[in-house]
């Protein structure tokens, strides 16, 4: 392994977040010297930029998560304006629902793929369409 120690930072830690919960992981990151930072234009502004304290570095979910994911479906309440993006904005609703469920609301394609991913996020819309509890963590 080679660490490239960054002259400003050190080792520069930084403690992973949960893709899902965005919860803090119990774990620290030394991510040494980072990548330059540059502005719209591609301009260098940091070359020797601090970490994050924290931040989402992977969608290993958290032991929690984990364990939710093994019993069922974790749905994730996100903007409508949203939907489709990859890392939406969360609004707070957060449930886990039955297999069962996603089979019975859902064409098999759809559900299928939600069922193998263990998680799905959800528009505000579609949200309350399906009743869903607001603002639960």
């Amino acid at each position: 392994m080679n660490l490239r120690l960054s002259p400003k930072h050190g080792v520069n830690p930084t403690i992973p977040v949960c893709f899902y919960c965005l919860k803090e992981k119990n774990e620290v990151l030394l991510l040494g010297r980072m990548k330059p930072t540059k502005d719209t234009r591609g301009v260098t502004v940091d070359s020797d930029p601090e970490a994050p304290r924290r931040a989402v570095f992977d969608k290993e979910p958290c032991k929690e998560c984990k364990g939710f994911m093994e019993r069922g479906i974790v749905l994730i309440s996100v903007l409508d304006a949203d939907e489709g993006k990859s890392n939406p904005h969360r609004t707070g609703g957060w449930v886990v629902v039955k297999d069962e469920a996603i089979q019975r609301w859902l064409p098999a394609k759809i559900a299928d793929h939600i069922l193998h991913a263990r998680f799905a996020f959800v528009p505000d819309g579609v949200w309350g369409r399906l009743g869903l509890p607001v603002g639960t963590t």
